[in-house]
């Protein structure tokens, strides 16, 4: 139920919310509003209403219409968002606004080939809940999900780059406890896999269903780790596991970047540099193009394989 009744917003999208009789949600839009998109989660159900502004033109929540079947969907999400900033460095860098940036560089990179259409989840300062993030790349029927954040530490020496599968059992106790944080600091309470196994039936399902991608989702996670490791200064971390909520729901090869980290304050001031994100960007584009290219090659039948 929504709390209050009713309330106004200095919103160019939407201007005021009404609650009436208990069951039906009155929305007043504004002069910003595009259009909306709807799909449903389960356990709770929800019905989420993604409301489009005009400039969100790419931002895509729902399916791609006229698909050639040779094109690649991929979908980036930009972690964090909105009142959820993420790391905050030591001299005040928000991972949420270098998560957001680099997302849109890597973006507009991959969108100079045609046949490959690109989603962001959000491309503004927005919080979005992590299984939307996963229902906006299942509802597109992306062939790939990508997840990119900024890393934090109580120990200030650390360094490097990091990239994340999705797995019940984590590489390692660090890989276990930033997956704790980042599922915590979007209002996951407890070890999302504790929670399932006690009381969601559906993210097993979910985390079954990622099973099937286990072998792409660790190729790419190979890839963008190799592709980061070239970058000067950037320490290799190497490609990890952990259950990280926002891979639970993808059905599709699926990753989480975690680009370095913004805790050290050396590591911190690269990514001031719009150079280096450029860099960051190019090396993950670089990684997705040459997964893609594996993909295909592991996807063509063997002719010399006779079929039935």
């Amino acid at each position: 139920m929504i709390e209050p009744a009713g309330q106004r917003f200095d919103d160019g999208v939407l201007k005021r919310y009404e609650l009436r009789r208990g069951n039906r949600l009155i929305l007043r839009t504004g002069e910003g509003f595009r259009g909306y998109e709807s799909f449903e989660l389960r356990n709770p159900f929800r019905l989420v209403l993604d409301l489009q502004n005009i400039s969100m033109g790419n931002v895509a929540t729902a399916p791609l219409a006229n698909r050639n079947p040779r094109q690649k969907i991929i979908v980036i999400d930009p972690g964090h968002g909105g009142v959820e900033t993420g790391a905050t460095g030591p001299t005040g860098l928000r991972e949420t606004e270098a998560a957001l940036d680099l997302a849109r560089r890597v973006h507009r990179r991959l969108q100079r080939d045609r046949t490959l259409p690109v989603v962001l989840t959000r491309d503004e300062d927005r919080l979005i809940g992590l299984d939307e993030r996963t229902a906006i790349a299942n509802y597109n029927r992306a062939d790939l999900f990508l997840s990119i954040h900024l890393n934090a530490s109580p120990r200030s020496t650390a360094t490097g780059a990091e990239t994340y599968f999705l797995s019940n059992d984590a590489t390692d106790d660090d890989a276990r406890t930033l997956a704790a944080l980042e599922n915590g600091a979007a209002g996951v309470s407890r070890d999302p896999i504790d929670e399932v196994t006690d009381r969601n039936l559906d993210l097993v399902l979910w985390d079954l269903a990622q099973n099937q991608y286990l072998a792409e989702s660790s190729l790419l996670a190979e890839r963008v780790q190799w592709h980061l490791n070239a970058l000067p200064g950037t320490r290799n971390r190497g490609g990890r596991q952990a259950p990280f909520r926002v891979l639970m729901g993808a059905t599709m090869p699926a990753v989480l970047v975690e680009a370095g980290f913004v805790s050290n304050i050396d590591e911190e001031e690269r990514f001031r540099s719009m150079e280096y994100r450029s860099r960051v960007a190019e090396a993950i584009e670089a990684a997705v193009r040459e997964f893609l290219r594996e993909l295909d090659r592991l996807l063509v039948p063997d002719p010399r394989v006779s079929r039935p």
